[in-house]
């Protein structure tokens, strides 16, 4: 089959022959019809990461199911699937409860453990892969991955209706965060982006407000318009500086919830109002990421404590 082949840092991803992927027991192949170019897939290709060569990228993905492994049921060649960014070892207790993504052996796909959809074939297994519903388009269905994403993001925050929120970053991973809250009841929904294109999509999309954070302080925009301060800030950026950011815009008692992936070092100590507790979480403690990004890498359980502020930082599994 043909596929996209990383070779080298910043170097264009190759057309290259590669072998078709056998379904082993447990195992399925699907035939790609859509793939979704994310921001990671950007940043995994450019100079300053380090993927294996002969990677083969993508992740958010939509095809249809090619073969079928002994063992696999539920599924037919031909159905319509949106297929995870994780693969399971298809045997432990979660993978049998359908929660692959919380196996121990989970592993990322495109990003050099298992090959990625930027190519005609894509290797998977059942518990990583949904139906799509008759009236879905494939390009529809490739956005699955990055909306589950922002969806996730208000549930880790336990986001309620009548809650105000900033998002920092209008990418897609902010847009959609934006949308969800905005869907959830969000009573106001604070844009916090550098690009004016950006601001002005975001507005277009939903958001009460859009802010260049250079000139005007989002959570003192979302203070304007409903009176209190927000009670979450979605970091939605993975630039260095962007954690310690977001924690200064939290409110006492507020949530902090970091999306944004960074493979920079960005993890400060920021100086904070006195008397003041956050809670932060992070979407994924997966070990794959443990210690590898280091923004907002899983790092277990790290308690902060200055004389401005005491912070707890409690990752948490993504998905």
């Amino acid at each position: 089959m043909k596929a996209c082949v990383y070779r080298a840092p910043g170097a264009p991803l190759e057309i290259a022959e590669v072998p078709d992927p056998i379904a082993g027991p447990g195992e399925l192949v699907v035939r790609v019809k859509a793939a979704g170019i994310c921001g990671s897939d950007l940043h995994a290709a450019g100079r300053n990461f380090r993927l294996p060569p002969g990677t083969i990228l993508g992740h958010e993905i939509s095809g249809v199911i090619e073969r079928l492994g002994d063992g696999v049921e539920g599924f037919e060649r031909g159905d319509p699937v949106v297929a995870m960014s994780y693969i399971g070892c298809g045997a432990c207790e979660d993978c049998r409860a359908g929660e692959a993504q919380r196996c121990r052996k989970v592993k990322l796909v495109g990003f050099g453990e298992v090959p990625g959809a930027y190519a005609e074939l894509v290797k998977t297994r059942p518990a990583s892969v949904f139906r799509m519903p008759p009236e879905m388009s494939f390009r529809e269905a490739a956005t699955v991955e990055p909306l589950v994403v922002g969806l996730h993001g208000l549930h880790r925050a336990g986001f309620q209706a009548g809650e105000s929120c900033v998002v920092m970053g209008a990418g897609p991973i902010g847009i959609a965060t934006m949308l969800w809250s905005r869907f959830a009841g969000a009573r106001a929904v604070v844009v916090s982006e550098l690009s004016a294109a950006r601001r002005r999509l975001a507005v277009r999309m939903g958001a009460d407000a859009a802010v260049d954070p250079r000139m005007h302080n989002p959570a003192g925009k979302v203070e304007s318009l409903t009176g209190a301060g927000p009670q979450v800030i979605f970091e939605c950026i993975g630039a260095p500086g962007a954690m310690a950011e977001a924690i200064a815009y939290g409110q006492r008692a507020g949530r902090v919830v970091i999306i944004g992936v960074c493979t920079g070092q960005g993890v400060e100590s920021p100086e904070l109002q006195p008397a003041r507790t956050l809670r932060v979480g992070d979407l994924d403690s997966s070990p794959q990421r443990r210690g590898s990004f280091g923004c907002s890498a899983a790092i277990g359980q790290l308690a902060v404590d200055s004389p401005q502020l005491s912070l707890e930082i409690a990752l948490v599994a993504a998905m």
